[in-house]
């Protein structure tokens, strides 16, 4: 039977272990040695998000939330040396990707014949959000060009801003202390009452237009709105008044009315101009499907007419002309073809629908297989998230700069081509599309995108000049941006932007593959880099 020492003992323990597992704060007890993990309590674990079982046996600093303190071996020397280590404010990332602020203090201690070291971990991410709210609001206050004012429940001023010192030309120290009917016309006194009767109840007044008196006895037209202010038990202590001068927009709103009266009169006559040009552009794409591609049908039928029935008589030299003239209204019907597609984007409605980035992909590389057959391309895909979009839009804007990467590709022995999600952080989702191709000069970036601006002949890579102002036409319409980088023989990176919408990123690893017809059964599948 345990004796009594041995009793308090357990005890002991016991009470330390229930205070360990219920303490609002996380604590990791480590090895003074190794600096590695020998427990952590439930409220740690909870509040990074990682399960127990992964923290154990590491150190502080291999645990993705703190990868940004010092090292482990630091960590120790300095604890060795100072018995303890302190950080005020750690930012940290929680494994769903959460920000907290945390106050991280560790100990040495010794326990029985073994020294350990104690961390404890208290989150102070509301009362940091809460002081950061406090500042900024005396900021906002302190910087507003409207006139903030607090006072009590009888109307005597107990804050005075910057803006009410400009408005009413009274400075703080002169209305400190003073009834805020200095500031009211005498025939409005009764009004004032009125509302701070109002406030005491509980109400607000909002948007209250009235008159001031100002210091040098001006009276201005100010709009006003006082709301009760209540301390955490909801008990009012007192109202504020927000008051704006309004006196230039009251002399001003004659003006703007007759101002809205032309404006209307010129959105009558614009909108008749505007429907009388998109009359024209029906007429011209009509013009273009019809009239422009019955000649060029003629001149290809004629060619090859001519072609097999005096191609025996005519000369090499001749015949080259034949195939001259082909190619050339080829093209041209390409150059009509695009054109409407062009107009068709700028005029269709959007149909968005949840994307994935992945899937598609894929598919579009897939089309290129017969094309790139007999090249030797690596193509290195790393995970794509998905995105809202238009489906239809979305596979021509890959097609066409993925054509481009295949075209401009062509002259490099081993050709590669990369796609991935470049990191951003302005509520956007940023594709790349990058090869090594023969690039172009940076300085003519923005002009990539202009319909017909070619960097290179036709004669060293073919093309309608189109592809690319569909592609930021597209993006436009989108909401995102498209955008380009280059080194002349050094490669090319084409950028688009998405607007995020809620949903899931995977976490894929990066794969490169030489035959985009296995692309789209593999980007779903892959769990480690390979080379196919």
């Amino acid at each position: 039977m345990p004796g009594p020492g041995e009793r308090a003992l357990r005890a002991s323990e016991l009470s330390y272990r229930r205070l360990f597992e219920t303490a609002k704060d996380g604590i990791l007890i480590l090895d003074a040695d190794t600096g590695r993990i020998n427990d952590v309590n439930p409220f740690l674990f909870k509040l990074l998000g990682f399960p127990r079982s992964e923290m154990l046996g590491k150190t502080v600093g291999e645990l993705s939330p703190f990868k940004d303190i010092e090292s482990n071996q630091a960590m120790l020397e300095r604890l060795q040396k100072d018995g303890y280590v302190r950080y005020e404010d750690l930012p940290l990332e929680t494994r769903d990707g959460r920000h907290v602020a945390v106050e991280f203090v560790s100990n040495v201690y010794q326990c029985g014949d073994e020294r350990v070291i104690q961390c404890n971990i208290r989150d102070i991410t509301e009362r940091k959000r809460a002081e950061l709210t406090s500042v900024r609001l005396a900021a906002i206050v302190e910087s507003s060009d409207d006139a903030i004012i607090g006072k009590d429940s009888n109307g005597t001023i107990t804050s005075w801003n910057k803006g009410a010192e400009e408005i009413f030309g009274y400075n703080a120290s002169e209305m400190l202390g003073a009834s805020i009917m200095r500031l009211i016309p005498d025939d409005r006194q009764d009004e004032e009452k009125q509302i701070l009767g109002k406030v005491k109840c509980g109400e607000s007044v909002e948007h209250f237009e009235t008159l001031r008196q100002t210091k040098d006895g001006r009276l201005i037209n100010i709009s006003v709105t006082v709301s009760p202010i209540k301390d955490a038990a909801g008990k009012g202590i007192g109202m504020s008044s927000v008051s704006r001068d309004i006196s230039e927009r009251k002399a001003a709103a004659e003006k703007i009315r007759q101002l809205n009266v032309e404006l209307e009169q010129r959105v009558v006559e614009r909108t008749a101009e505007l429907q009388a040009s998109n009359e024209e552009l029906q007429a011209f794409t009509y013009s273009v499907s019809h009239d422009l591609r019955a000649p060029l049908r003629q001149i290809m039928g004629f060619v090859e007419i001519l072609e097999q029935e005096a191609g025996s008589s005519l000369t090499q030299t001749s015949l080259g002309h034949l195939k001259t003239i082909f190619k050339a209204a080829h093209r041209m019907g390409d150059l009509i073809n695009d054109l409407l597609a062009f107009s068709r984007v700028g005029h269709s409605e959007l149909q968005k629908t949840d994307i994935n980035l992945e899937e598609l992909t894929g598919e579009t590389l897939g089309d290129f297989q017969a094309q790139t057959k007999e090249r030797n391309i690596v193509w290195k895909i790393h995970p794509l998230p998905p995105v809202q979009a238009d489906r239809a839009l979305l596979r021509m804007v890959l097609v066409n700069l993925l054509s481009n990467a295949v075209k401009f590709t062509g002259t490099r022995a081993d050709a590669k081509i990369e796609i991935g999600c470049a990191p951003n952080a302005n509520g956007e989702t940023v594709i790349f599309i990058r090869d090594n191709g023969v690039g172009f000069n940076p300085k003519q970036a923005e002009k990539v995108f202009g319909v017909f601006q070619r960097l290179h002949s036709q004669a060293e890579f073919e093309g309608t000049g189109i592809g690319l102002a569909h592609v930021r036409r597209i993006i436009d319409r989108h909401g995102g941006r498209a955008w380009a980088e280059g080194v002349v023989d050094g490669g090319a990176t084409f950028y688009f932007s998405i607007p995020k919408h809620n949903g899931a990123t995977n976490a894929h690893g990066n794969h490169e593959i030489t035959n985009p017809s296995i692309i789209a059964r593999d980007l779903g599948q892959r769990t480690s880099p390979a080379k196919i």
